[in-house]
């Protein structure tokens, strides 16, 4: 085997180099490093092997991730928005970034009060009532909201009232003057509010328990006899 020591090989005629021909092997002794500071092009994907070191990839932007396409190139799925999670396209297609909680559940709050407070007003009041303060993941977000609880009422003749808050919006749905989602008549009674919520925001939000009597003659009690009211708040 003969051996040529040159500082630079330059094609003779045109700007084309040609190394070997067709069915040679040019062998790349162990040690041995190649400097490039041009583009290589021509190399198919099934003759390189080894790694490519994280610094040698191509830029990108922050955020993004490699993945495939239906022909199996490379791609690069878009940087998605804050809170929100990848999810599958299925096979032969690229992931995307979609809303989080899809079909499952956010977010899960819990709050309960011993507090045993009365009330003659007609008005609806939350003095005695935990509220939880939620920031929807998006603007798509649903809110299953739950309270449940006990109330004295002290008069035969007038009802008391009970219903859901979010922030100042009465989520009773109803069109009526009084705005309750369910009345309490004499005595002490065990109740359950539910109410599914879609705020459409982004924005902070309160959800809480309010209670009022029908008649200011008459007074309801919230958690008499060593009761407790409790709220859940799920987002969907």
């Amino acid at each position: 085997m003969s051996k040529i020591e040159v500082d630079q090989v330059d094609p003779q005629s045109g700007t084309t180099l040609t190394l070997g021909t067709s069915g040679d092997t040019i062998s790349i002794p162990s040690g041995v490093t190649l400097a490039n500071a041009g583009t290589v092009t021509g190399i198919p994907t099934s003759a390189l092997t080894g790694t490519i070191a994280l610094n040698q990839m191509a830029t990108g932007t922050d955020g993004n991730i490699i993945s495939y396409d239906a022909s199996g190139n490379p791609v690069a799925v878009a940087t998605g928005s804050a809170g929100q999670v990848l999810t599958s396209a299925g096979a032969g297609a690229p992931p995307t970034f979609a809303a989080a909680g899809a079909g499952g559940i956010i977010s899960s709050n819990y709050a309960s009060s011993p507090s045993s407070t009365s009330t003659t007003s007609t008005s609806f009041i939350d003095t005695y009532s935990p509220g939880i303060a939620v920031t929807p993941a998006s603007t798509s977000s649903k809110f299953l909201v739950i309270a449940t609880g006990s109330m004295f009422n002290n008069d035969t003749n007038y009802s008391a009232g009970l219903t859901l808050f979010r922030d100042s919006t009465n989520l009773s749905g109803t069109t009526s003057d009084d705005g309750d989602m369910i009345l309490i008549t004499f005595g002490q009674m065990g109740f359950s509010l539910v109410d599914l919520d879609a705020p459409n925001t982004t924005s902070s939000i309160t959800y809480r328990m309010k209670y009022r009597v029908t008649n200011a003659s008459t007074y309801a009690r919230i958690n008499a006899n060593n009761t407790q009211s409790q709220l859940v708040v799920l987002e969907f």
